[in-house]
């Protein structure tokens, strides 16, 4: 049974707006649509951000989902908010006129609807803090219309002196999103409870010695510490990860990490001798 889609009204934004709707920042924050709200074409996807500490909510997994793992390995992004409002609606469409563009409305109530920008970043530099907007869009998508309500964003943007861009395929680093991918889970130890600090403190160590001086694939090393420890399988692999995710061991996140095909490849350590941070 497909999702139900909720008609756009005055009374439907002002009901939003009342929800604190793209209000708040980090975990507070609550985007104006969510995959409840719209139906989909696509895979919708929701996922635990690292940096808010909640749930995303993304409509199309391909592009916002990749862009999202690229910026939740970006140490200068503090937070990620999606679907972010441009409000007031009012604004918009005075846009929209000066333009001379079609302002997007509901197909069924013809209402105007609140536009939303994909993610709306907040980012460090130095001592300063700023907000950076980012619209996502496949190259494939980029006809007249989805143009011209793009030009309504960045017109928006601009009056709010706020930096926007478009994010397409040739802004995702395809090999950093596929790495950031597979350490996501592994930030934390959420549901492996016989992984403790402590273990990581106690295992570290042999890891990065069997690790650096071993030629085989990364799987292979960590299966063979597993049992020379006693341990569950999979538990040293997921050590591995969650030091990477941590940034206690550095590596490469640009190049492709194949844990069951090459070596991994340690380039440096974020901890002082006497042990981790």
């Amino acid at each position: 049974m497909g999702k139900r889609r909720t008609v756009t009204t005055a009374l439907s934004i002002a009901r939003r707006i009342r929800e604190g709707r793209g209000e708040g920042h980090f975990a507070a924050y609550k985007p104006w649509l969510t995959i409840h709200d719209v139906p989909s074409t696509g895979v919708v996807t929701r996922i635990l951000g690292w940096k808010s500490g909640r749930l995303h909510h993304y409509l199309s997994e391909h592009l916002e989902l990749a862009h999202h793992y690229q910026l939740e390995w970006a140490e200068n992004v503090l937070d990620i908010r999606e679907q972010f409002p441009l409000l007031p609606l009012e604004r918009t469409l005075f846009i929209a006129q000066k333009l001379g563009i079609k302002h997007p409305v509901d197909p069924k109530t013809k209402y105007p609807i609140v536009m939303t920008t994909d993610m709306l970043l907040t980012i460090k530099k130095g001592d300063d803090i700023r907000f950076v907007a980012h619209s996502i869009k496949p190259l494939n998508k980029l006809k007249k219309r989805v143009v011209e309500k793009l030009q309504i964003e960045k017109q928006f943007f601009k009056e709010q002196r706020t930096d926007w861009s478009l994010i397409t395929e040739k802004q995702i680093n395809y090999d950093l999103v596929r790495n950031v991918e597979w350490l996501h889970s592994a930030r934390s130890f959420a549901g492996h409870m016989h992984i403790t600090s402590d273990l990581v403190k106690h295992l570290e160590p042999p890891l990065l010695k069997a690790i650096s001086q071993s030629d085989l694939p990364l799987t292979d090393v960590t299966m063979e510490q597993d049992l020379k420890h006693g341990l569950p399988k999979g538990t040293c692999i997921q050590i591995v990860r969650h030091l990477i995710a941590n940034r206690y061991w550095i590596v490469d996140m640009t190049e492709r990490i194949l844990p069951t095909m090459e070596p991994l490849k340690i380039i440096g350590l974020l901890y002082h001798k006497g042990g981790m941070k």
